[in-house]
């Protein structure tokens, strides 16, 4: 009987070291758990007239957001808005590159649900992936696709994507099977079918 016991244990032990913790969830499971994490952002200008729109993610409980640089550039404001709901505005900018496009922001909304942070430096091409965005202000839109490549240009790594990503998704998180962000859709090519970074 402690044999028994033993065994079952040694075997919990290797499934959860093994990955069993981090499990594959379906495109279902990813879009429940995590599209209200995705927000809209309306950049304005200092008329209050929309610059531009674009996506954004919750990168903590306090409200603080991570998008792309191009989404806030020139705007004097912006507000985000939830799938739920909420509204809020951004208040300050905590991190900015340009070269990266990537802007971390703090919002006035708060107890936010993060979508955990993934490991891009262990991508390969093949992987399955979730793009979670507001394409022409569609809320919530997912779609699924494969990393077709990894590019670099300089020492900048790009993740090309299969995944549909329109104007409005700028900004939206990127996901793995295990419900990570890998990356932040940032531009598509209008010539190129499916080929989206």
């Amino acid at each position: 009987m402690k044999k028994n016991i033993y065994n079952l244990a040694l075997i919990l032990s290797i499934l959860f070291i093994t990955g069993f913790a981090h499990a594959e969830m379906t495109t279902s499971q990813i879009a429940k758990k995590y599209a209200a994490s995705v927000v809209t952002i309306i950049a304005l200008d200092e008329n209050d007239q929309p610059l531009s729109l674009g996506s954004g993610f919750f990168i903590n409980a306090e409200g603080d957001i991570a998008t792309n640089y191009h989404v806030l550039e020139g705007c004097t404001k912006a507000i985000i808005k939830t799938t739920k709901g909420g509204k809020g505005n951004i208040l300050e900018i905590i991190k900015a590159d340009p070269k990266l496009d990537l802007i971390v922001a703090r919002t006035s909304l708060k107890n936010t649900k993060a979508i955990p942070l993934g490991d891009s430096d262990k991508l390969m091409a093949g992987e399955d992936i979730v793009a979670i965005g507001n394409p022409e202000g569609l809320e919530g839109t997912i779609s699924k696709g494969i990393i077709s490549g990894i590019r670099k240009a300089e020492d900048v790594k790009f993740i090309q994507i299969t995944a549909s990503i329109s104007p409005g998704s700028s900004g939206g998180p990127v996901l793995n099977t295990s419900g990570e962000v890998i990356g932040i859709a940032t531009a598509y090519l209008e010539a190129g079918q499916n080929l989206n970074f």
